[in-house]
Order: structure tokens, then C-alpha cells, then sequence
């Protein structure tokens, strides 16, 4: 498997840190055939699905933040109690979703 595309952001909201990591996508060649190429396919989406992604800090949970997060500075607490109810309410940062910038508070 290779990492593919633009970097997912996660945060550790205990730590209050942020950090990226790789999406991966089976390898594909023109010496493949079309089954090999849809099972590499099949078994990167898997491996993406059940990857527990971790703090590199404290070992606890990441939360998937989206493409667009631009982490608060760690010291400024309010505004990661907002960025966390903004994102246990299901939503994420995206550039098409309406006001990814700014969470609702």
C-alpha cells in the first residue's frame, strides 16, 4: 500500500494537539489485472476503515478533524472546548461544508 492524496488532520483533544496522517490506496500498475487492482482497492479502503489512530503523545484517541483544520493554539482552552462540541456534533472541516472555518459554538 502506498499513502495517496492530501493528509487527513486528526486531534487529541486531551492534549490538545493536532497532527496529520497518510490515507493509503492499494498500488496499481499497468502489469496488474483489473481483479488485482480492485482487491489492492478493497483491502486499502478496509485497512483505512479499522485504523484506530492514535495521540502520538498521550496514546489516547484522535479524532478525524477533516482536510481543512487549522488547529487554536494549545494554550487558548476555549477554543478547543469549541472545536470538540463542534465536532462530537458530527460535523468536520471542510472546505464544503458551511462554516468550516469556524465552529459553532
Amino acid at each position: 500500500m502506498k499513502a495517496i492524496g492530501i493528509p487527513h488532520q486528526y486531534a487529541c483533544f486531551a492534549c490538545r494537539k493536532s497532527f496529520k496522517r497518510p490515507q493509503f490506496s492499494g498500488t496499481s500498475n499497468h502489469f496488474m489485472t483489473s481483479a488485482q487492482q480492485q482487491g489492492q482497492a478493497r483491502e486499502a479502503a478496509g485497512f483505512n476503515e479499522q485504523r484506530a489512530y492514535r495521540c502520538p503523545d498521550c496514546g489516547g484517541d484522535a479524532h478525524f478533524m477533516g482536510t481543512d483544520f487549522k488547529a487554536p493554539r494549545k494554550t487558548d482552552v476555549r477554543a478547543w472546548q469549541e472545536v470538540r462540541r463542534f465536532i462530537e456534533s458530527g460535523q468536520v472541516f471542510h472546505r464544503a461544508s458551511r462554516d468550516a472555518t469556524k465552529p459553532n459554538p
